[in-house]
């Protein structure tokens, strides 16, 4: 499930979920402060978690030859 950074339209309060996909679709989030719907999303942050075993290669592995610590197992 993805975070939404969200803005409601009614009075202006900003806040961050948790929700389903469906959910945010369906417009059945509502506004903690006054119970609307009418919710617009705001990109102010990025969210997201890495599993460890996918965790990115080096981006300079051409010249550490993934020996760096961006490697698994390194340093």
């Amino acid at each position: 499930m993805p975070f939404y950074d969200l803005r409601c339209a009614k009075c202006d309060t900003e806040f961050n979920i948790l929700a389903t996909v469906a959910a945010r679709m369906a417009r059945q989030i509502a506004c903690p402060q006054c119970g609307a719907d009418d919710l617009a999303p705001i990109f102010k942050t990025a969210h997201f978690h890495v599993k460890k075993d996918e965790a990115p290669a080096c981006p300079n592995s051409h010249i550490c030859g993934a020996a760096c610590h961006h490697a698994p197992g390194g340093n």
